[in-house]
Parts: structure tokens; C-alpha cells; sequence
């Protein structure tokens, strides 16, 4: 009997420890008996160890963190307090908000999403650990630097609060705090480590010539097209010293901008919501100015002013034409942007992307037109003249052009595409060419083509007037010397008949 009771007990001591709460081991609290605290002689600096980890952040970005609170223990009573660091004390004494904050007042202090507006008052954390940001980067506080794997930032440090900064980053990060702290356990201490989630967004700018989306297209010279924008704007806290966004797109020659008035700027994909004048200035429907726009030495700019963007996504266009400067052919004539954005909030630093990250290339090509005799192709032909249609009815005339002596001609500065040449003379001898002659201007162009790269070749061969022949056999003169003789001869039948007539009519 007693077997079998010790056997229960010994089931229901293990079903009980299955399941109880997994609780952390206690923590050894170990101390540096040098560094007694400012405010409790028998308290002395924590020495424990504790790891501090940031998720989501960048691959290639670098970390350091900067103090807030150091951890002091008092053996006798054991009781475990925190004080301010000797740096975090320095930028509160030159501080006029946080001058006399306690570290009472900061366990106070609430934490909320530092995107949604926390820290426009100073009773959040998110308002102070941004001041001290702008502190360190205006005065150089020397931070400790972390270990970045992947996407995971992480640092073995003294028992504490710290602030986490990035020191090298492309991206936009909201200030991170994290805590190292214990928690009692009965009368026993536990340390605990740091977990954050970063809060990052990211810049960038897109670009498309023509139809939106697309990064090239060929247009004819002078005729107008439209380039389009897509602005990412980073998140910036609300209390950021820095948050600098400008656009610059920079003109090839051949290409002429269609000036500051053609600029719309809007924060959705098909509504304007921003207004343009003739100066650049543009501006919400409340007047403030979101931005302002300039050209000069073939550079548009456009600065923002991001105190009255509240979008994440900003869209512009404007349009350009291609001039006679243009280039024809493969090369095309480029249009390339970059962004300059802060990515350091607190500080003076910013990041310019590379232009050729994102650019937009307006193609032109050219036609090569060749006339010979039909019947000797190395019989060149000048003076022909053809009309150059977009259409195959005939109705949009684009331009004209007329051989030279070389039977040659070209035109520059045509959209790919189906044209159509109409003959209005011909050369002198030759017959007037009728129907319409299809061409196909293709990006390839033709390969050999006298005029280069870019151009299509057209051959088109004439044929002669139907002219009687003046040299050589006897060809049709014999037979028209007869035909001349035939009809004189019927001719004079003719009035002898007559004749003959009339003098029988007489005797009668």
C-alpha cells in the first residue's frame, strides 16, 4: 500500500513540475566594488552581462549603442537601483526640457509608436531618447558598436538601458531603446535580455519615359511626351533635426524640358493634389509650400519640404522634347535622377543614390531613302520628292524630303513605327510614282546604312517616262513613216472619189 501511494505522489510531483511556469535561473549579481553609486555608498555597479537584440534591420548597416542607465546593487538590502550615465547626465544639464528630469520621472516616462506622433510631447520616451540622438550626433558621443548577422543586430553589454543608433545605414531608423534589466524573483534577481523591432522605412525614386512604367520609348523630334516620378518618402520621427529629400534630373542635350509650369505633383497615383505655378512653387490646398521646384544647366530640382508631406509615395510628371541635338539610334538620349535624403534624423548626413539607378531613355531613329533607275540601280537619281505620312490614309503629314545628286536623301528624328512615302515629283524622265510606299522604322535600323546607327534604308526604284527613242535602230520611225504614207493616201483616195462624183452628178 505504502508502494503504491509513494508511486502517486512521485506521478503528481512530476505532472506538477510539467506544469509549473519555465522561471529563468536566478542571476549571481556580481558588482565592481571600485564604483559605488553616486546616491548609495553600499550600492555598487553591476558587472552582469546581458545580450541586446535588433531585428529587421539592414544587411550592410552598422549599429552602436549609447547608455542611458546604469544598474547598481546594494548586497545588504538587496536592492537593485539604476542612476544615469555620466554622458546621458551631460546632455540633460544642456537640456532646457530635461534638465531636471529624475530617474523617477523617466521610469514615468510611456513609449508609443514613434511614427504616430509620440514624440511631440515631452512625457514619452520616444521624445527624449530622440533629443539625446541629436545630442550624441552634435557632440560626438562615442558609442559602442554591434555585431550585425543578416538582418539581426546584437551586442553582450553591462546590465542597463541603452540607445541604438545606426552609424552607417542607406535607410531611415526610428531611435531604439532597450533595456537589460532584472526582475525579482521571490528574493532572488533575474536578468533579462533586450529584444527590439526595428522601426525603418527606405527612399528611393523611379523613373519612366511615356507610357508610366516603362524605361524607354521613341518619340519623334519635337514632339512632346511626358516623364513620370515615383517618390518613396522615408518615415521621419516627428522630432527629426534633419529631413532633407531632393530630386535632381538631369537633361541630356537633345532633350528640351517643357518648363516648371508642366510639373503636376501629387500624393496618389491619379489625383493631383498639389498645385504648380510658373515659378516652381508648389503648394497643398492650404498654401503651405510642400515644395519647390528650378531649372538650370539642364538639371531640374526639386526641394521638399517634408514638414507637409504626410505620404509615403509622391508622384510627378512633366513633359520634354527631344530638339534637334538629339542623338539617333541605340545610344538614345538619357534622363537620369537621383534622390539626396537625410538618413541621419539627428544629425547633418545625408545619402545620394546613384543617377544611374534610375534612368529613362528617349530613342529617335532616322530614314535613309535611296532612288534609282529601274533598270540600273547604280543610276542615282536627284530630285525626288516624297511627302513622309504616319498614316496609311495619308492625312498626318510628318515632313518631305528630295534626293540629291547622289539619288540621296535622309530625314532624322522619327518614332519607330509604319510610315508611309507619297511621290510628289519625280525626276526629271521619270515617271511619277502612284501609290504609296510603306516603310518600317524599326530600332535595329539597317545594318550598313550610309547615315549610321539608327537609320532605316529605303531603296525605291524608278522607272522611265515612255519617250520615243532617239538613237540607235530604226525602231518605231519606219512604222510611223508608213502610217503617215497610209492616211495621206486614204486622204487623197478620198478626194478623188469625191471628184468623180461631183462630175457625174454635172452630166446628169
Amino acid at each position: 500500500m505504502i508502494k503504491k501511494i509513494v508511486k502517486l505522489f512521485t506521478i503528481a510531483l512530476v505532472l506538477l513540475v510539467m506544469l509549473m511556469p519555465n522561471v529563468d535561473a536566478a542571476t549571481t549579481i556580481t558588482v565592481d566594488n571600485g564604483r559605488p553609486s553616486a546616491t548609495d555608498t553600499n550600492s555598487y555597479y553591476v558587472t552582469n552581462k546581458g545580450t541586446l537584440t535588433v531585428n529587421n534591420v539592414g544587411a550592410t548597416d552598422t549599429f552602436s549603442v549609447y547608455k542611458i542607465l546604469d544598474a547598481y546593487y546594494n548586497q545588504t538590502t538587496n536592492v537593485i537601483t539604476y542612476e544615469f550615465t555620466a554622458e546621458f547626465k551631460a546632455f540633460l544639464n544642456s537640456s532646457s526640457s530635461y534638465r531636471d528630469l529624475t530617474v523617477e520621472q523617466y521610469y514615468q516616462l510611456t513609449s508609443g509608436d514613434i511614427n504616430s506622433g509620440s514624440t511631440k510631447t515631452s512625457s514619452t520616451l520616444d521624445r527624449l531618447s530622440s533629443a539625446y540622438a541629436a545630442y550624441i550626433k552634435t557632440n560626438s558621443v562615442t558609442g559602442v558598436a554591434m555585431t550585425v548577422t543578416e538582418t539581426t543586430a546584437t551586442i553582450t553589454a553591462d546590465a542597463g538601458t541603452y540607445l541604438v543608433l545606426p552609424t552607417l545605414t542607406n535607410r531611415v531608423y526610428a531611435v531604439m531603446v532597450g533595456n537589460i534589466d532584472f526582475t525579482a524573483e521571490g528574493t532572488a534577481w533575474n536578468l533579462n535580455n533586450a529584444t527590439i523591432n526595428a522601426k525603418v522605412s527606405d527612399a528611393g525614386v523611379d523613373k519612366s519615359v511615356g507610357a508610366s512604367g516603362y524605361a524607354d520609348g521613341s518619340f519623334g523630334i519635337g514632339s512632346e511626351f511626358k516623364y513620370s516620378l515615383i517618390a518613396t518618402v522615408p518615415t521621419y520621427p516627428t522630432n527629426a533635426t534633419n529631413k532633407k529629400y531632393v530630386i535632381t534630373d538631369t537633361f541630356s542635350t537633345g532633350l528640351t524640358f517643357g518648363g516648371l509650369s508642366s510639373i503636376t505633383v501629387s500624393n496618389t497615383s491619379d489625383s493631383v493634389s498639389y498645385h504648380t505655378d510658373s515659378d516652381g512653387v508648389i503648394t497643398d490646398d492650404l498654401g503651405n509650400t510642400v515644395a519647390t521646384a528650378t531649372f538650370l544647366d539642364q538639371k531640374l530640382t526639386i526641394v521638399f519640404n517634408l514638414d507637409y508631406v504626410d505620404v509615403t509615395r509622391i508622384y510627378i510628371t512633366y513633359t520634354a522634347k527631344l530638339n534637334e541635338n538629339a542623338v539617333i539610334g541605340s545610344a538614345g538620349n538619357v534622363n537620369s535622377v537621383q534622390l539626396e535624403y537625410s538618413n541621419d534624423p539627428y544629425g547633418t548626413g545625408s545619402f545620394t543614390t546613384d543617377p544611374t539607378d534610375s534612368e529613362a531613355t528617349a530613342y529617335t531613329y532616322g530614314l535613309e531613302v535611296y532612288v534609282y533607275d529601274a533598270d540600273d540601280n547604280g543610276i542615282a537619281l536627284k530630285g525626288a520628292t516624297f511627302d513622309i505620312y504616319s498614316d496609311a490614309e495619308l492625312l498626318n503629314k510628318i515632313g518631305t524630303i528630295t534626293t540629291d545628286d547622289a539619288g540621296y536623301v535622309t530625314y532624322k528624328g522619327i518614332a519607330a513605327g509604319t510610315y508611309y512615302l507619297k511621290q510628289v515629283t519625280a525626276p526629271t524622265g521619270y515617271s511619277l510614282i502612284r501609290d504609296a510606299i510603306e516603310v518600317e522604322i524599326t530600332e535595329d535600323g539597317t545594318e550598313g546604312a550610309t547615315a549610321g546607327d539608327g537609320y532605316t534604308r529605303k531603296e525605291i526604284p524608278q522607272a522611265k517616262v515612255g519617250l520615243l527613242p532617239s538613237t540607235g535602230g530604226i525602231g518605231t520611225i519606219l512604222y510611223t513613216i508608213i502610217g503617215l504614207i497610209v492616211i495621206v493616201a486614204a486622204i487623197s483616195l478620198v478626194i478623188v472619189y469625191r471628184k468623180n462624183k461631183d462630175k457625174e452628178n454635172m452630166q446628169f
